[in-house]
């Protein structure tokens, strides 16, 4: 037995009767076992409704009774005691919430990777992804560095200035693949970068995008992660060396920002299911975001990866700093959904366009906004050339 359920030293019988009905969901106990407990302790054999009938008589006038016969001074002794007895029970309670919180979100999460795993393994047998030698051999020091952002695979649009379904979201990714190729040989890149800086899916966070949405956040990850996957593939059969990093969006959260954190996001679950589907390519590096951003080094650059959504244009380049120890000269970012660039003292911020162009949110706050990703060669002395690839013109 539990020593808390029994009478304590210099405890009265009335004391434990009280100490155990006041604290019966802490201690897991019913009336039933406290009758039991009480008959035990007192030699007694009454049923369950003469202990509860006696505690109720003593809630009944506990108030009345203290009030009446204890001083100013020791009655607020014991509204002290009692208030901080309540918050204990608060505290105890809102652990035992988020505990079980942690515990089920981590259930989901692995639920969800056990899902993706048997869709790659399923892959693997259907269409397999093959590592070739590399075709181009570069002996020059310049690198490549394509940013994929707002894909929002998932989303439906068809407005007077933009159509975007699965089919266009196919089209417009092997078009900008075609792209990065043809460009990426012409300046003879030896290191290709590529960096994923979120929103690749629709998700459901808004009640629009829940109706808008064609595919569930699961079947958005799947079929994300495997294009990602073969685009990744790609590219490792044509360039050196490949360096893929994954920053999380917003719209792969699970649920509303002010009720989960940030590592609730199904956006984690793309460079795992990379990292599985492309486990026999010796010239990938996967780099995966941790709080949100990636600093990182491109030649002689100091870089930052965002989204956007936590890291505002204008607040990026005096927050970043803050928290890096150090002044970034690039600062990469998406989530506006147009093609952006500013300098700001040495640091220079570039902010890539969609993949999904103008979309019913867009169109009706009139910000436009042509579907575009962005390609950039850097030498070392910096940004070389830029390239923005415009989709709108694809299909």
């Amino acid at each position: 037995m539990n020593p808390i359920l029994t009478r304590q030293d210099n405890e009265s019988f009335i004391d434990y009767h009280i100490r155990l009905f006041e604290n019966k969901n802490e201690y897991g106990i019913d009336n039933y076992e406290i009758a039991s407990l009480l008959n035990v302790e007192y030699g007694s054999n009454y049923d369950e409704s003469k202990w509860r009938k006696d505690y109720s008589q003593f809630v009944k006038w506990k108030d009345y009774l203290i009030k009446k016969d204890l001083d100013s001074e020791k009655l607020q002794k014991y509204e002290e005691i009692r208030i901080e007895s309540e918050k204990e029970k608060i505290r105890n309670q809102d652990q035992k919430r988020e505990y079980k919180k942690l515990i089920r979100n981590q259930a989901r999460f692995e639920h969800l990777k056990d899902e993706i795993l048997a869709a790659v393994l399923n892959l693997e047998k259907k269409k397999p992804l093959e590592f070739k030698s590399p075709i181009l051999v570069s002996d020059t020091h310049k690198e490549g560095l394509a940013l994929f952002s707002d894909w929002h695979f998932g989303l439906r649009v068809d407005n007077t200035f933009n159509k975007f379904n699965k089919e266009i979201f196919d089209i417009r990714v092997e078009h900008l693949v075609n792209k990065i190729i043809e460009h990426g040989k012409k300046n003879n890149i030896s290191t290709l970068h590529v960096a994923n800086l979120g929103d690749m899916i629709t998700g459901t966070i808004h009640v629009a995008l829940r109706a808008d949405s064609h595919e569930d956040s699961i079947g958005q990850i799947k079929y994300v992660s495997e294009t990602l996957s073969e685009v990744l593939a790609k590219l490792a059969n044509t360039f050196p060396n490949i360096i893929y990093y994954n920053v999380i969006g917003n719209h792969g959260r699970n649920g509303h920002k002010n009720d989960v954190g940030i590592k609730e996001n199904f956006e984690y679950l793309i460079p795992w299911f990379i990292e599985a589907r492309l486990k026999d390519f010796n010239n990938i590096k996967i780099i995966t975001d941790k709080d949100g951003y990636i600093p990182a080094k491109i030649m002689n650059e100091e870089v930052v990866f965002v989204h956007g959504n936590f890291d505002k244009i204008e607040q990026s380049v005096k927050n970043l700093p803050q928290v890096l120890g150090y002044v970034p000269t690039l600062i990469f970012g998406g989530h506006v959904h147009h093609h952006y660039e500013k300098e700001h003292g040495r640091t220079l911020v570039s902010v890539n366009g969609s993949l999904i162009g103008a979309d019913d949110h867009t169109v009706q706050g009139r910000y436009g906004g042509i579907p575009s990703q962005k390609f950039m060669v850097l030498n070392e002395d910096g940004i070389e050339s830029t390239y923005r690839f415009k989709l709108n013109k694809i299909v």
